[in-house]
Formats: structure tokens, C-alpha cells, sequence
């Protein structure tokens, strides 16, 4: 009887720290909800971590870009339209920019008017302000022809008036008159010019080998020139 007693006592000795370590007061495992609470505590807070992170730098992502944006935008200066020639002034057109060529004629009581069309055949947009200059030429051969160049009064129509300031965009169109009389006074003929050169209002380089072919015989020696008027006025 002892020895087995002794047997008995040694068995629960061995069994008694197996139940103290597996079990609290009231016969929870706690070793084994330690580790599950670990594993779920920090699987959760890692991913709420990492959500954080990943959501902040995305929240500051879209919240500093408008404003980059915005600040972009508002700081990008606005364009400002000048025109030509600087100081906000388009450039008297030149020689070089224009071209010339006679259009429609009239005539009426021994009054002859033809109209010329001034095109900018520049890449520029230029200004046409008051009276071109004319010097009439003689045809080959011929000595130069004594011809006084006028202006059209403003009594004659529309013609005789202040064309202001045309402003040519490039390939616009103007327009001058050249009035002469083709009646003969008493014996003295009519001198005869094969065409003229051309100088635009307000050109300070006088281009003289510019020369606008047209034949006419102005009677008394005299022509008037028109101001530059829009190209709308045709007589």
C-alpha cells in the first residue's frame, strides 16, 4: 500500500504543473487565446497601418495636385496681344511690303479716274495713312514727261476726302485714285507717260526703281492722287 501511495503521490506531482501552466483560475486556455489574440491584433493593426500610410500620401497626393494646379495656373502669365511695329503701333507699310495694280477706270466730260489696289504682300500687318507719291515716267526713248502731281480736291465725290489710317493684315487690300484730264489745251500735246513711280505714304526710303506700269496721256500737264482709301471704294 505505501508503495503504491508513494506511486500515486509521485503521479500527481508530475501532473500538477502540466494543469497549472494549461489553465487559469476558471479553465480558460490563455496560452492558446495569447498567441490568437496576437496574431489577430497585429494582423489587423498592421493592415490599419498600412492603410493609413497608403491613405495619407494618397489624401495629400489629391490635395496638393489641384493646388499645384491652381498655383500653375494663376501664376502662368496672360498673352497679351501687341500689334506690330512695337509701342503698340502697326508699322507704316513700305515699298518692299506692298504691291500695285491699276483696276476699274472711268470717265466722264473729259475727266479720266482709274483705281489702283494696294495689297500687303508681307507676313505683317501694316498702315496706309494719307497720299502715296507719284513721279510719272516717260516710255522707252521718250524724255522724261513734265507732269505735275496734285491731290484729288474734296469737292470731286468720294475721292477727294481723308482715307484716316488703313490698317493691311497680310494680303489686305487698299485703294487710290489717279484723276487726269484727256482733253488737249489750245496746240500744246498731251505728254505721255508709260506708267509711274511708286512711293507709299509715309515711306521714308523712296524706292524709285518701284515702277507701276500703266499708259496715260495727262492733258495740261497735271495728275491728282487720292489719299489711300478702303478698298470698298471703287469710284
Amino acid at each position: 500500500m505505501d508503495t503504491r501511495r508513494r506511486a500515486l503521490a509521485v503521479l500527481l506531482a508530475l501532473a500538477s504543473p502540466l494543469v497549472l501552466a494549461g489553465c487559469d483560475g476558471d479553465g480558460t486556455d490563455t496560452a492558446g487565446d495569447a498567441a490568437g489574440t496576437t496574431a489577430v491584433s497585429a494582423a489587423p493593426s498592421a493592415a490599419a497601418s498600412a492603410a493609413t500610410v497608403s491613405a495619407s500620401p494618397g489624401k495629400s497626393a489629391g490635395t496638393v495636385t489641384p493646388s499645384a494646379k491652381t498655383s500653375a495656373t494663376s501664376a502662368k502669365p496672360t498673352p497679351t496681344a501687341t500689334s506690330g511695329g512695337g509701342g503698340g503701333e502697326v508699322e507704316h507699310c513700305v515699298n518692299p511690303m506692298l504691291s500695285v495694280t491699276a483696276s476699274t477706270s472711268d470717265g466722264a466730260a473729259g475727266t479720266m479716274v482709274q483705281r489702283f489696289v494696294l495689297t500687303n504682300v508681307s507676313s505683317a500687318p501694316c498702315s496706309l495713312t494719307g497720299r502715296p507719291t507719284l513721279v510719272p515716267y516717260a516710255p522707252p526713248g521718250a524724255p522724261a514727261p513734265s507732269v505735275a502731281v496734285g491731290a484729288i480736291p474734296a469737292g470731286f465725290g468720294g475721292l477727294g476726302g481723308s482715307g484716316g489710317t488703313l490698317v493691311l493684315a497680310p494680303g489686305g487690300t487698299a485703294a487710290f485714285f489717279l484723276k487726269w484730264s484727256n482733253v488737249p489745251t489750245g496746240d500744246a500735246p498731251c505728254p505721255k507717260a508709260a506708267g509711274f513711280a511708286f512711293r507709299a505714304p509715309l515711306d521714308p526710303l523712296a524706292d524709285a526703281d518701284k515702277k507701276v506700269p500703266f499708259a496715260f496721256q495727262p492733258c495740261g500737264g497735271s495728275v491728282q492722287v487720292s489719299q489711300v482709301l478702303p478698298a470698298s471704294v471703287t469710284s
